[in-house]
């Protein structure tokens, strides 16, 4: 598992992840850029990404832990097979249990669904970081701890990148990092 500072739209990874909402209607923050890259027209994705989640879900939302699959697009010239979408809590700015819950199955869901396509790199965002207030630091321990216990036992997902879009995010993000690993030795 790495942290990486970078645009996640331009990531070379074989999948990326959306943070999406429940309804994959990508209207801001990351799931409005990756809409947009992969598309270029955010309401033709989001076109897409509907008509694939009525095929895999059978219904026209995603729960915590689902996942969506979209293809690329535009994305492949960056070495992307597939945009896995994924649903996080909302936080507003407050943390608990089932929050932290929520946000293991939807890092969890997309693992998954990675490994079994057979993909061997993954991009991630900061899953519910943005828009939906969670902090930072809370998501970042979740999602080293959820990789970690992941790669244990995956097939064929071998490197796992949570991709930060600015300075003052991926500081804060190896700082956490720094201190957990610190807590565990």
């Amino acid at each position: 598992m790495k942290i990486v500072k970078g645009d996640i739209t331009k990531f070379r990874a074989e999948a990326i992840v959306n943070a999406a909402n429940k309804y994959l209607e990508h209207g801001g923050g990351v799931a409005y850029a990756i809409a947009k890259a992969a598309a270029g027209d955010v309401y033709e994705y989001i076109r897409i990404s509907k008509e694939e989640m009525k095929k895999q879900i059978g219904r026209e939302y995603i729960e915590h832990g689902e996942v969506v699959v979209t293809p690329p697009l535009k994305l492949a010239q960056n070495g992307v097979k597939y945009v896995i979408h994924t649903v996080g809590p909302y936080c507003g700015g407050k943390w608990d249990k089932e929050k932290e819950d929520k946000l293991k199955l939807a890092i969890l869901g997309a693992l998954k669904k990675a490994d079994e396509l057979g993909v061997r790199s993954i991009a991630f965002p900061a899953i519910s970081a943005g828009i939906y207030g969670c902090p930072l630091e809370k998501v970042v321990k979740v999602f080293k701890d959820t990789v970690e216990q992941f790669l244990k036992e995956a097939k064929n997902v071998k490197d796992v990148f949570l991709v930060l879009y600015s300075e003052t995010d991926y500081k804060k993000a190896l700082k956490v990092l720094k201190e957990v690993e610190n807590d565990e030795n």
